[in-house]
């Protein structure tokens, strides 16, 4: 069972690793796929990726979803914390700089412990601090060089907006953890009703507030048709299956810093697409987010390890008690 368990493990690890992997690509997807077609529809985008993820999920796990209140309860109010994170993410980054708008985003690693430690009353232990701290200034290095070059005069309506939807992904991680805890609802059935949530909402959103803009859209297929799948197959309905999945088997906090990652990921695909030019701040920044992910998951574990392997000194044992427990077992059970 304890092998099991690892393996669980590992496989969350390697699935959160491949979704930080794919939204840090899809900060350079969505900014193709805003400058080509969608500028004055940002949200349809969201609601493809959403929507199509959604008819996805549901194909694949459609022998597997339920409907009860505990299960509507949870995974609706996810959707609707992914709803309102995007939404005020997309809202503040109208009033505030990309480089604010990026690193306020990332700052939900700040709230997930904390959110978690209400929820689950269960304190983190000081490695999940440690490593809080260090990917928090991980990113503010991340993102120095943008928020000094773009000013910071006028902005703070939104990066508070930005620092809102920071707190509603936050809460979804949390939730998404408690409501395992509660053994309410399982990974399946808790993707596929938080993505169906969202594409509803998005849907919504777009035909009352981007619909008189739909006929000023362009559409170059050639260009727009294989970003748009990777933003929907990898970028969402692989990435929340692979959230809801990992948590079973990790904590929030774990989630919430490996999920980190796609800052410093997004930003070097950036310098090696042409997008932005390669900075200092890119790489010491980066290499603080994936230290912090470093502290998290092997200091307890070698911890752990180093008491195992420690002898103990409540009970000493003889060497002459030794000598005669051998014997004992040599007696019961001889050579053949």
């Amino acid at each position: 069972m304890q092998q099991t368990n690892k393996k669980q493990h590992l496989a969350g690890l390697v699935m959160l690793s491949l979704t930080a992997i794919f939204w840090g690509a899809g900060f350079v997807l969505n900014d193709n796929l805003l400058n080509a077609a969608f500028f004055a529809t940002p949200n349809l985008i969201n609601t493809l990726r959403f929507g199509v993820s959604a008819i996805l999920l549901g194909a694949i796990f459609a022998r597997k979803l339920r409907f009860n209140k505990k299960i509507i309860l949870y995974a609706g109010i996810g959707g609707i914390l992914l709803f309102g994170g995007f939404t005020l993410q997309l809202i503040g980054l109208k009033y505030t700089t990309p480089s604010h708008n990026g690193f306020f985003t990332a700052s939900y690693i700040i709230f997930v412990p904390f959110i978690s430690w209400i929820l689950l009353k269960k304190r983190p232990c000081w490695q999940m601090f440690a490593g809080v701290g260090v990917a928090i200034v991980g990113l503010l290095i991340l993102n120095l060089y943008g928020i000094i070059k773009d000013g910071t005069s006028n902005t703070a309506a939104g990066d508070l907006l930005t620092l809102a939807g920071a707190v509603l992904f936050a809460a979804q991680i949390a939730l998404t953890d408690y409501a395992y805890s509660k053994k309410a609802v399982d990974f399946p059935n808790m993707t596929f009703w938080q993505i169906l949530t969202g594409a509803v909402l998005f849907t919504l959103y777009t035909l009352i507030f981007e619909s008189k803009h739909y006929s000023s859209i362009t559409f170059d297929a050639s260009y727009c048709v294989w970003r748009l799948l990777i933003v929907i197959l990898c970028g969402t309905a692989f990435a929340y299956l692979a959230q809801s999945y990992a948590q079973k088997h990790l904590s929030s906090t774990e989630t919430s810093l490996v999920l980190a990652c796609e800052s410093p990921i997004g930003a070097l695909i950036s310098i090696i697409t042409g997008v932005e030019t390669f900075v200092w701040t890119t790489v010491v920044g980066g290499m603080m987010v994936i230290a912090a992910v470093l502290i998290i998951e092997f200091i307890p574990r070698l911890s752990a390890r180093r008491k195992l392997n420690e002898p103990s000194v409540d009970t000493p044992v003889s060497t002459a008690a030794l000598d005669k427990e051998e014997n004992n077992e040599e007696h019961i059970n001889p050579p053949s």
